[in-house]
């Protein structure tokens, strides 16, 4: 499959699967992969990990050409994973999942971050925001009517999870060193990082709305992507 050097395909897929399907996808998994899918306690979360981890192997084998069960993958040193093969590099990915949905995003050689949520708010989120955003990420959500805070959580928090995600520094970078929009209807933008100041003007944000009742935002080290949202069935 083919992948111009700006695209991105944001791939989605119902984690819903049929037996025969999970079989399939288990049977294409790596030793350690299925050691943490049996490590889950209930049917229904190894089912998702199955379904979600399968589909990540067979989309990534359509760009690769080869069979999904070949793949092999590492992780930096914040557990960003990436194919271990070094003519594999070029390929860029990240996995998301929340409920019964899950979101890859595929990219040429630029580091891509994909997050989705399934909108359940917690009864809590105010204070969320409080502990874990930036100080102006927190005027902006109090200048917000109430009706419209439970919203800009989630975009705000799809937002710097996607960024993270696609940097791959894990909780190295504090949610508090850099900004991001909040108003859910409002452009996704990078305000500021006070670590990697010259992101802000070389990456960019996506919000989405991949199904009814969820919220996705896409980062990508590029400022003018081409997006292409595909549907996997399996």
């Amino acid at each position: 499959m083919f992948l111009a050097h700006d695209a991105v395909h944001v791939w989605q897929t119902s984690l819903h699967t049929s037996a025969a399907c999970r079989d399939r996808f288990y049977a294409t998994l790596a030793p350690d992969e299925r050691a943490r899918a049996e490590r889950f306690r209930f049917p229904e979360h190894r089912a998702r990990f199955i379904a979600a981890h399968g589909a990540l192997r067979d989309i990534l084998s359509r760009y690769l050409n080869l069979p999904a069960d070949q793949l092999a993958f590492s992780t930096n040193p914040h557990g960003k994973p990436a194919l271990a093969d070094p003519d594999h590099v070029w390929l860029q990915f990240n996995l998301s999942h929340s409920g019964d949905l899950a979101l890859i995003a595929v990219a040429r050689a630029h580091p891509v971050g994909i997050d989705v949520e399934q909108m359940i708010p917690p009864d809590d989120f105010p204070r969320l925001v409080e502990q874990f955003f930036s100080a102006n990420e927190n005027a902006a959500f109090r200048a917000l009517p109430a009706s419209r805070r439970a919203a800009a959580f989630f975009a705000g928090w799809t937002r710097k999870e996607a960024y993270v995600k696609a940097l791959g520094t894990g909780v190295s970078l504090p949610l508090d060193r850099f900004d991001v929009t909040m108003d859910p209807d409002a452009p996704a933008r990078l305000l500021a990082d006070r670590r990697h100041p010259h992101n802000v003007g070389t990456w960019s944000l996506h919000t989405f709305t991949p199904a009814q009742n969820y919220i996705a935002t896409l980062a990508i080290a590029t400022p003018h992507p081409t997006l292409t949202f595909l549907t996997a069935s399996f």
